[in-house]
């Protein structure tokens, strides 16, 4: 006689193996269909991730002011408003202007290559014979960058269809997000007594105890990461500001910023626009630049990093690469924000699903 447990055993088993099946069968279309269902819930995943960034402000206002639930809300969606337009009000001007001069200077930088090239590469047979190869590159690449923008005028209303899903999308979290906040506890109670009622008490107390410790890294990486990154963002705009005294100062500190929450990568990623924008400028300011990105690189990895987030997640190099690769893969940007947290999460729990196997084999 096959026991209820045992159905339901069956039954998880065969969902995964049809899972990895159509994962084997056919990767691409897995990984659309994942995508697919990633973007009908993005709305509620977006609205989630919102209100855990939120909630510390909305308790600040609660307790410290004694301010009803609502207004405390309100205070905090006004002050993180105010906070984005005026960022965005002092970084926009930064960003045009350094498009605006790229945009100037790279026909005269291409015209110095290809005379440096000519000048000084073709004192041998075989460099002669490599000098038109690269020049033929740089053509090939402006007329790319050609094709590039002809197809984005072609396919404006496409974009413009995009742009306002993503638009979409992001009101109806924020509003999602404030029902959350409001309803918090009504919301949490709700899922405890939907739990409780479906599944044995052993098994809700592992799900409520699961979900807990999720909301706990999730919550502590994030704030942790953010408040790291925007220290190294403001160290690297002293830095690049009054030590290095390079252009384009606040655009390039913005990108270190954005670039160190990205995970084990994002340092990497982040020393690039400044090496190669001063460069341009001056080889030896770009040695400088790129000698002041390490020092600064090694102070967040060896000092301020771990005296923010602590071990936040506790998870070997090997596992933050793999995290990133395969969510960078599966859902892109979000997925590369979002990797470590995630991948912590399964780390400790299969870390408990094996401790408590080898506790039952070995009282047995």
């Amino acid at each position: 006689m096959i026991s209820k447990q045992n159905i339901k055993y069956y039954i998880f088993f065969a969902l995964i193996s049809i899972l990895i099946y159509k994962f084997i069968d056919s990767p691409s279309q897995f990984i659309i269909g994942i995508g697919g269902m990633t973007s009908f819930f993005s709305p509620f995943l977006i609205a989630i991730l919102i209100s855990l960034l939120i909630n510390p402000l909305v308790k600040l206002f609660e307790k410290k002011f004694s301010l009803h639930r609502l207004l405390s809300i309100l205070l905090s969606y006004i002050l993180v408003f105010l906070i984005l337009t005026l960022g965005l009000k002092l970084l926009i001007p930064s960003i045009v202007t350094t498009l605006n001069r790229l945009i100037q200077e790279v026909p005269n930088y291409i015209t110095m290559m290809n005379d440096f090239l000519s000048k000084h590469m073709s004192q041998t047979e075989l460099l002669e014979s490599i000098v038109p190869n690269i020049q033929n590159n740089l053509n090939s690449i402006l007329q790319k960058l050609v094709d590039i923008l002809t197809r984005f005028s072609t396919n404006l209303v496409v974009y413009i269809f995009t742009i306002t899903s993503v638009l979409f999308n992001l009101v109806m979290a924020i509003i999602l997000s404030i029902y959350m906040l409001f309803d918090k506890e009504k919301i949490a109670l709700g899922c405890k007594k939907l739990l409780y009622s479906i599944l044995p008490k052993s098994k809700a107390d592992s799900t409520v105890e699961f979900f807990k410790m999720s909301h706990d890294i999730f919550y502590n990486y994030m704030t942790g990461k953010v408040i790291d990154s925007l220290i190294i963002g403001v160290l690297a705009f002293i830095g690049f500001k009054f030590i290095l005294k390079i252009d384009n100062v606040l655009f390039l500190s913005f990108i270190v910023f954005l670039t160190n929450i990205i995970p084990y990568f994002g340092p990497f990623i982040g020393a690039v626009p400044p090496i190669i924008m001063t460069l341009m400028e001056s080889p030896i300011k770009a040695l400088w630049v790129a000698v002041f990105v390490l020092i600064l690189q090694q102070l967040d990895g060896n000092f301020i990093g771990p005296k923010v987030m602590g071990d936040q997640v506790g998870l070997s190099p090997l596992w933050i690469i793999s995290a990133v690769l395969i969510g960078g893969k599966l859902f892109s940007v979000v997925g590369v924000f979002l990797s470590v947290p995630i991948a912590a999460v399964i780390k400790i729990s299969l870390d408990k699903y094996i401790e408590k196997k080898i506790y039952i084999k070995d009282s047995k």
